[in-house]
């Protein structure tokens, strides 16, 4: 039986309201798909403060 019930009643359980850990990628795929370039954008503009 899957346990796809427990995800739609997120918000009812306090436990369940914490953000979920966010998924790591890696930085090949980042780099695929553009996020790396923005990653690096903001990381210039942080140290240029």
């Amino acid at each position: 039986m899957a346990n796809r019930a427990i995800w739609s009643m997120r918000k009812r359980h306090e436990w369940l309201t914490t953000p979920l850990k966010k998924k790591r990628i890696k930085r090949a795929t980042r780099v695929r798909c553009g996020l790396q370039d923005a990653l690096d954008r903001k990381a210039v503009a942080e140290t240029s403060e």
